[in-house]
């Protein structure tokens, strides 16, 4: 009998643990539906009633607007739910993904219509409700949140499931071969660009208070603005373009680059008006509702019509280009902006091409110096130089009194980032790593710091944060010549990069020499550059220290959880599917959010150009140059040696 129990005792223990199994995963997914389901939701809302008060912008309130679009969302997102639990055979859950590949229903018009759906939910209530703080925060930041979740995770891990399989929607962009477009691939490449360019416009000019309320007091959004001559003619030359293209590599191009031209000119004229003066005319003329960058994208794309047509309808452009310079109130600026707006957008392969050959010159320019036991790496330049710039900008936009301050600064966050660094990747083969988010942990000490010096921890705060990216921005440059914050591997030429120097820690440490990875530096320079420009504006418009400093932690946490899924580091820790950082990332982000929240009064500051402000920024380039590019190559003690 006891031998009997003990043969049973195996099958009883596996049925026991299959069961707690099974009930420890009912549990996760009630809580994962709990968290996405009930409490991010609710921190939307709080977070915009706790923030109301901050931003003061045009309140965007609409009872029929915002109604219709959380009814409208809801519907798409309930029905995205459905398709995915009865064609995929699960639960809309990263953590517990369905099993089947969904290409029906909402799948079939949209990718990612859950998102779509609740994005469409968060817009409507803050418009509903009247919150400018989560019509134009919340609702902007919700929308960068989902984007950097599907890039950084869902996307990769889709592929990795589901490989070799993929659906093209309808609202898809043209597909990249030489065959006659249907009438539904323009339809929707023009729908798309359109509601695109009216939602541009409304918020250009809603913040420049020439737009009336949204729907319900006067449905025609564009009757105050002028001549309705002016609209129909710009408008439409744009508008006929999708239908005289002959190929759907036309069509792609065209809509790509109007796409792109669109992101430039809304970023430009909502940050900087006086830069994005195509905004802006005579006598609120509404001729000005197309930019002129997107006539002259349209111009161009006529070259793939007829050859009468082409000649007509480019003579027909110009002419209205003239016109539509003639009445604007800076014509030479709206000239240059938009001729630079379009040769970036019209060029945009050859710009990214550019960029990324320029970026595998420098992966692979490492130089050293020896003299007698020190060594000089040529990548400490690039921080150094970096460091001296941002902090020369800081110590001019705060005043001589905070140069001291951002020296002592600089110097602890530098520290903490080797630190940090030390314990998460330290090893015989690196003595001496940087880490950011030691950098980051550097803050809070550097902090106590200043507040000992009598020094006002918002404004240096606030000045950190503005300059930060700018100084990250051009210490990646050092990342590329060293190998750290290297990209994985991909087998697109076009996006790849190729590391060759036996220094470089993509050689030396991850055995990727010759192999194409993705230049994540790169995609870190990209977005921070954004980010400067956005946070110096706001430094410009005097908005409070603390929120450019949680707005600064969110826009980082994004970028950094995007670009480290593309990261190929062996020594990165993977924790739950994610890699290290990324979970650091959402936690940095979180912090930012709260931060966001913080009220402060005032501070005077006294900002201009000072010797001291020189000196700082001076040393504080000269600790960090010595930091990260000089070492002691015959030591095998700890922070001895850069490689």
């Amino acid at each position: 009998m006891f031998s009997f129990l003990n043969l049973l005792k195996p099958i009883l223990y596996k049925s026991k643990n299959k069961k707690m199994g099974k009930a420890t995963q009912i549990i996760w997914k009630l809580l994962y539906g709990f968290i996405f389901v009930v409490l991010i939701p609710a921190s939307l809302w709080f977070w915009a009633r706790m923030t109301q008060k901050l931003i003061l912008l045009p309140v965007i309130e609409s009872g029929f607007v915002g109604g219709a679009l959380v009814i409208a969302g809801f519907i798409l997102f309930v029905w995205a739910v459905y398709a995915l639990n009865y064609f995929g055979k699960g639960l809309p859950m990263n953590a517990f993904p369905p099993p089947v590949y969904v290409t029906k229903g909402p799948y079939r018009i949209l990718h990612h219509p859950i998102y779509w759906g609740f994005g469409m939910i968060t817009m409507g209530y803050f418009i509903y409700s009247g919150s400018s703080s989560g019509f134009w925060m919340v609702t902007p930041l919700t929308f960068l949140g989902m984007v950097a979740l599907v890039i950084g995770y869902e996307s990769i891990d889709l592929k990795k499931r589901f490989a070799g399989q993929s659906i093209r929607t309808v609202f898809d962009y043209p597909a990249n071969n030489s065959e006659t477009p249907e009438l539904k691939e323009r339809l929707t490449s023009l729908f798309t660009v359109c509601i695109i360019l009216l939602i541009s416009n409304f918020l250009v000019e809603k913040l420049n208070g020439a737009v009336p309320p949204l729907f319900g007091e006067t449905l025609l959004i564009f009757s105050s603005l002028g001549n309705p001559y002016f609209i129909i003619l710009p408008l439409a030359f744009v508008v006929i373009t999708p239908f005289l293209l002959r190929r759907k590599d036309s069509l792609r191009t065209w809509w790509i680059t109007i796409m792109i031209a669109m992101a430039y000119a809304t970023f430009a004229a909502l940050l900087y008006p006086e830069i994005g003066a195509q905004y802006l005319s005579v006598k609120g003329s509404a001729l000005l509702v197309v930019p002129l960058s997107l006539l002259f994208i349209s111009i161009k794309a006529q070259t793939y019509t007829s050859v009468f047509g082409r000649i007509i309808l480019t003579i027909f452009g110009v002419i209205l280009v003239l016109i539509q310079l003639s009445i604007n109130k800076s014509a030479l600026l709206n000239l240059i902006v938009s001729l630079v707006i379009f040769m970036l957008s019209a060029n945009y392969l050859k710009v990214w091409i550019s960029l990324k050959n320029v970026a595998e010159k420098i992966a692979n320019s490492w130089k050293e110096w020896t003299f007698g036991k020190i060594r000089v790496i040529n990548h400490g330049f690039y921080v150094g130089v970096g460091c001296f710039t941002g902090l020369l900008l800081a110590g001019i936009l705060v005043g001589r009194e905070y140069a001291l301050a951002l020296l002592v600064a600089n110097v602890i966050l530098t520290v903490c980032a080797a630190l940090w660094a030390q314990f998460i990747e330290g090893s015989d083969k690196l003595k001496r790593p940087f880490g950011y988010y030691g950098g980051m942990v550097g803050t809070l000490f550097g902090c106590l710091a200043v507040w000992a010096m009598g020094v006002n921890i918002w404004v240096m705060i606030g000045i950190c944060s503005v300059v930060m990216p700018w100084i990250q921005a051009i210490g990646r440059l050092r990342c590329l010549v060293n190998g750290c914050c290297h990209g994985s591997k991909t087998d697109n030429g076009l996006i790849g990069i190729r590391y060759f120097h036996p220094r470089s820690r993509v050689c030396k440490i991850s055995g990727l020499k010759g192999e194409l990875v993705h230049p994540t530096q790169l995609y870190s320079i990209l977005w921070l550059t954004v980010i400067e420009l956005f946070l110096i504006s706001l430094w410009i418009h005097s908005c409070p220290y603390p929120l450019i400093f949680g707005l600064y932690l969110i826009l980082t946490s994004l970028g950094r959880f995007v670009e480290e899924a593309y990261r190929g580091e062996v020594q990165t820790p993977v924790l739950k599917g994610l890699h290290l950082y990324q979970w650091t990332a959402i936690l940095a982000l979180i912090i930012g959010i709260v931060m966001t929240t913080i009220q402060i009064e005032p501070v005077v500051i006294h900002p201009g150009f000072s010797l001291e402000a020189l000196w700082s920024a001076f040393f504080s380039g000269l600790f960090v140059f010595f930091g990260m590019g000089v070492d002691f190559p015959n030591s095998n003690a700890r922070f001895s040696r850069l490689v």
